[in-house]
């Protein structure tokens, strides 16, 4: 949700006028639950909150793919 040039709000908006069916996960470790909620309603499909293991990613993933 942070990034060097761009935060995550732009990046969602940018892929989401590159491609309306792009299924995103957000990822983030120093996120506020109001951004959370407002990539959830920009279209978000999950969320995962650093630390994650490989296992949480893994499922995340798969129920978005399949989604």
């Amino acid at each position: 949700m942070l990034m060097p040039s761009m935060d995550g709000i732009t990046t969602i908006r940018t892929l989401r006028k590159i491609n309306p069916n792009v299924k995103i996960i957000a990822i983030s470790g120093l996120t506020s639950q109001d951004k959370v909620n407002t990539a959830y309603d920009m279209g978000i499909k999950a969320f995962l909150s650093k630390p994650y293991t490989a296992s949480q990613l893994l499922q995340t993933i798969s129920t978005v793919k399949n989604n």
